[in-house]
């Protein structure tokens, strides 16, 4: 029901985590079949944490994932396999300071999209904010999403990024993995 209605303001992708972790975790809670309702114009993205290659290919090929976003310490090796079979993959980095961008580079060849979260002892979903400046001052070469403590109050501020997405997550949600449909819609409204 939620993702239903969620669907009714257009977003640009719907994330689905499968870090059995998480709160948000959709495995045993979410039939595969379900995904079907959502159109080809929306991207479905599978959220992964140091998962092992072939249970991420077989999430994809089961669930009908267009892309997916690795969230851990996955290797330059296991992106590469993932990337040149056509997955389309959105590789996460955890920043608090800006020596973290010491290794994001390193991936360029073998990832679409980069996006930055706040680094936590967990692996996001922390609600917090890292200081987006340090964006500003890294030769970022792929398209990059945000993540890590947008809320109404600052969504303004993280459009004025130069990110391609912003990933809205923890402060847009009822309860854990379900979105409050009034303030994505009031976002939304502020960044389009």
């Amino acid at each position: 029901d939620n993702i239903s209605k969620i669907l009714f303001l257009e977003p640009d992708y719907l994330g689905f985590i499968f870090y059995p972790r998480s709160p948000r975790c959709v495995l045993g809670k979410l039939k595969p079949d379900l995904l079907s309702i959502i159109p080809s114009t929306v991207k479905k993205v599978g959220v992964f944490v140091n998962e092992k290659e072939a249970e991420i290919r077989r999430f994809v090929k089961q669930y009908g994932l267009d892309m997916v976003q690795l969230h851990g310490n996955e290797s330059l090796r296991l992106c590469r396999s993932l990337h040149e079979s056509g997955i389309k993959i959105i590789k996460t980095f955890s920043i608090l300071d800006p020596h973290d961008f010491d290794d994001v580079w390193e991936y360029d060849d073998v990832v679409d999209y980069y996006l930055f979260d706040t680094k936590t002892p967990d692996y996001g979903g922390s609600g917090q904010q890292f200081d987006w400046q340090l964006l500003l001052r890294q030769p970022i070469r792929k398209p990059w999403f945000l993540s890590g403590g947008i809320a109404p109050d600052n969504i303004a501020l993280a459009a004025q990024t130069s990110a391609t997405a912003l990933d809205l997550n923890s402060r847009f949600e009822i309860s854990p993995g379900i979105k409050d449909y009034d303030k994505l819609k009031a976002a939304l409204a502020s960044i389009r």
